[in-house]
């Protein structure tokens, strides 16, 4: 495969992306309700009405994430209202206090950074109205149930994979997710303990790039720059990894997997383009973690909190690593997205 359609199937890509993040975005716009069908199934949380504060309709997972829980919602008669959080702090602050004023049923929160995000969940718990949280937690505050990836062994995932893709040396690129971010720092910490703990030999470089490709294509370029000698490139998020791909054929450093001189990448989340990337060899592994099971699980809670059954408190879900021979796997949430 040539440069040239190499980079003609990335640009159309993109914009199937860009038009499916947008049609998404669109239909889940900031406090659109969605009422549920007469016949939906007989639940306890049926006619409930639910406010969901997304992290953000910018990300491929959170769109995922949020179109299974309108789902899951439509299903058992709960009436959702869907609000985006744009990945901005300060958005989900005027969000949250503006949802409890409205006094719901039950509270859906994803915080994009949950310290900025305490006098809102205090209000949340003077009003006595159930808060259930997704992936990031406040350092203060009560919550019924909070379900979340576990990071902490996706960062872990994410060290072994580069170890395996690299020999356990070199330089490494890491493009790290927002400074504040739970996932973030959870990922980060998993990452740099494992390969302190195994690999010793390799050294990592950390990219600031706040969750956006934007950041991740400057980023990668300016340390290729300093340094143009780097063994492996693993991002916090397969989104980052658009910005990556992009620096490295900007400056003709893009390999296919196999070729001399290709420089392994590792991603994280498990996204239709992340999986096509690893099909068409400019992505060698993705950390998986799967939406539609932390939809379904914290949904499950939401019931279980109203028929007064036992609540598990916390729920982590495990990641699964895909690489190249299990990147058509049915299990892999980016081919169910792709097929319906």
């Amino acid at each position: 495969m040539d440069g040239k359609h190499r980079t003609g199937t990335t640009r159309r890509d993109f914009l199937v992306r860009a038009s499916a993040l947008a049609t998404g975005a669109a239909a889940l716009a900031s406090g659109l309700p969605f009422t549920s069908p007469a016949f939906a199934e007989d639940s306890p949380i049926k006619g409930k009405n639910l406010s969901y504060i997304a992290f953000g309709l910018q990300y491929e997972y959170q769109v995922t994430l949020v179109a299974r829980v309108k789902e899951l919602a439509a299903q058992k008669g709960v009436n959702i209202s869907v609000y985006d959080g744009k990945g901005d702090p300060s958005t989900q602050t005027t969000q949250l206090l503006d949802v409890v004023s409205k006094q719901p049923d039950i509270i859906l929160l994803n915080a994009v950074d949950a310290k900025l995000l305490q006098g809102g969940v205090r209000q949340a718990n003077e009003a006595n109205i159930p808060l259930f949280m997704l992936e990031n937690l406040p350092p203060e505050g009560e919550w019924v149930a909070y379900n979340t990836f576990d990071d902490v062994a996706g960062g872990a995932a994410g060290a072994d994979a580069i170890a395996k893709l690299t020999g356990g040396k070199g330089r490494v690129l890491e493009v790290r997710g927002a400074i504040g971010s739970g996932q973030s720092e959870k990922r980060y910490k998993g990452f740099h303990d494992r390969a302190a703990e195994k690999y010793p030999d390799l050294k990592i470089d950390v990219l600031k790039a706040e969750w956006t490709a934007d950041n991740a294509n400057s980023l990668t370029l300016d340390a290729l720059t300093r340094d143009p000698n780097v063994a492996g490139i693993w991002a916090h998020n397969d989104e980052m990894i658009r910005g990556v791909v992009a620096a490295l054929r900007q400056i003709d450093r893009l390999k296919l997997a196999g070729e001399a001189g290709h420089i392994p990448i590792v991603g994280f989340d498990g996204t239709p383009l992340g999986l096509q990337r690893i099909r068409d060899g400019l992505q060698d592994a993705d950390v998986g973690q799967n939406p539609f099971s932390m939809g379904e699980s914290i949904i499950k809670e939401m019931e279980n909190h109203f028929s007064g059954k036992p609540v598990n408190k916390e729920t982590l879900i495990q990641p699964v690593m895909i690489y190249k021979e299990n990147v058509d796997s049915p299990d892999n949430w980016g081919n169910r997205v792709k097929k319906t």
